[in-house]
């Protein structure tokens, strides 16, 4: 599984205009669809990096949806999300991209797509006023097609073969016969014992 971070740092310098083709080749990679020249796409950057990175995104192009992904946190580690509002406070516009660390003026440093006037891939500075929260992958894998792994599914991929190993009670029970078959012989060894002295005496 690729670090998303280090993934979506791969991409710094492309924009919206001059690399729009690599750009939108690497949305569509990452299961999103649209031109970053015409619809504002730093959560569909988002989304498409962690989806090639093995992990489930919010499936939406609007950034406020990462505040319902994963989990919150308040001390937030390079390569968390980062959600911030845009216009109104109380409205439905955002921005949201990777967390890279704090700067001396404790502003936030973000790694994203759509920043600046040129619409590109940068490290780009937001003030805490603006910040909305910051959220950490729950750590959920995920498979091909981006479903989350159940864990009986993990389960049965346990093991060389791919099976799962016994339940415990089915081994308690192939252990019985053998639990059952010396409670036997306990009860008949006092019918065999005068047989072997009667034997004894004729001989």
């Amino acid at each position: 599984m690729a670090d998303p971070f280090q993934l979506a740092a791969k991409q710094l310098g492309m924009n919206e205009r001059d690399q729009n083709a690599a750009l939108s080749e690497y949305l569509t990679n990452g299961g999103v669809n649209l031109d970053p020249a015409v619809t504002a796409w730093c959560a569909a950057y988002v989304n498409a990096t962690l989806a090639q990175s093995g992990m489930k995104g919010t499936d939406s192009n609007l950034a406020r949806s990462f505040l319902d992904w994963g989990q919150e946190v308040e001390q937030p580690q390079k390569g968390d999300l980062a959600v911030f509002s845009r216009g109104d406070p109380n409205g439905p516009y955002g921005h949201v991209g990777f967390f890279d660390g704090y700067n001396a003026d404790g502003t936030i440093r973000v790694l994203g797509g759509n920043q600046g006037s040129a619409g590109e891939v940068s490290i780009a500075n937001y003030g805490t006023d603006r910040l909305l929260g910051f959220r950490r992958a729950d750590g959920t894998p995920v498979d091909a097609s981006g479903q989350p792994v159940q864990g009986n599914a993990l389960a049965g991929m346990a093991g060389p073969a791919g099976a799962p190993q016994p339940p415990q009670n089915a081994l308690a029970a192939m252990q019985q016969p053998q639990m059952q078959w010396t409670d036997m012989r306990q009860d008949v060894t006092p019918f065999l014992r005068p047989t072997r002295n009667a034997l004894a005496m004729m001989g």
